[in-house]
């Protein structure tokens, strides 16, 4: 894919799953591509975690992005939000790396915050990265206690490092999924692929195996639900760029 030298201005959009993406592009396409001037859009989602989100980044700077937004799901970490919360993020706690902060763009946040208010229930705070799924909703409480952090994931800070070596501005828009006092059970991640995308007869093949993951996984349906909603509400509140301009 090449980019234009005529463009002005174009936004990539990291995704660790496949239903994330899918949000953006059904986004892009009922808009009819339609974008002011010669600004642009790309997203990419070669599948979940710090090392896949790093790949996707890079791509995207490779391919013109200007700036990068880590956009998704995330596990709630602050016992006050329920799921459907969305995060516009003032920082990236990297717990690969001791808790380093990864700061956003800060006028970003202000225009992203504006859109969004009144359409989805938001909370500016900053969200941890992880580099495996948070199972425990105790290892969730005490990222909280001891960081205060919002929600955690496992894409945004290697998506945040992407974009400070590129030297562009970036912006994580996480929707909570799991509040804080559900673990995540084993199920949940059994069927995801590598590229991001779900293969449920995994996932009915591990609760058939673990029957005790039977009422986590009702819960976490039924949260899944509102999460999808309130991320495509804020998608389309934030459309076409995101507040990225």
């Amino acid at each position: 894919m090449n980019v234009s030298s005529e463009t002005k201005f174009r936004l990539g959009i990291v995704t660790g799953l496949q239903f994330e993406a899918d949000i953006v592009r059904r986004l892009r396409g009922q808009t009819g591509g339609r974008i002011p001037g010669d600004d642009s859009l790309a997203v990419c989602c070669l599948g979940p975690g710090p090392a896949r989100a790093g790949d996707a980044a890079r791509s995207l700077i490779e391919d013109g992005a200007t700036a990068l937004l880590s956009f998704g799901v995330a596990g709630g970490c602050d016992p006050a939000l329920p799921p459907g919360t969305a995060i516009v993020a003032t920082g990236i706690r990297d717990l690969g790396t001791g808790s380093e902060i990864l700061y956003t763009n800060r006028d970003w946040q202000r225009r992203l915050k504006s859109l969004l208010l009144g359409n989805v229930l938001i909370e500016t705070a900053q969200i941890a990265s992880a580099e495996t799924p948070m199972f425990r909703s105790s290892d969730k409480r005490t990222l909280f206690g001891d960081l205060g952090v919002a929600a955690v994931d496992m894409e945004s800070a290697a998506i945040a490092r992407t974009a400070i070596g590129a030297g562009v501005p970036f912006m994580a828009l996480r929707v909570i999924i799991d509040p804080q006092d559900l673990g995540l059970p084993q199920a949940a991640v059994s069927g995801m692929r590598p590229d991001g995308s779900t293969a449920l007869a995994a996932v009915t093949g591990s609760v058939l195996r673990r029957p005790g993951d039977l009422w986590a996984m009702i819960r976490l349906a039924r949260y899944d639900r509102i999460a999808r909603k309130a991320l495509t509400a804020a998608a389309q509140s934030s459309a076409p760029l995101f507040a990225a301009v």
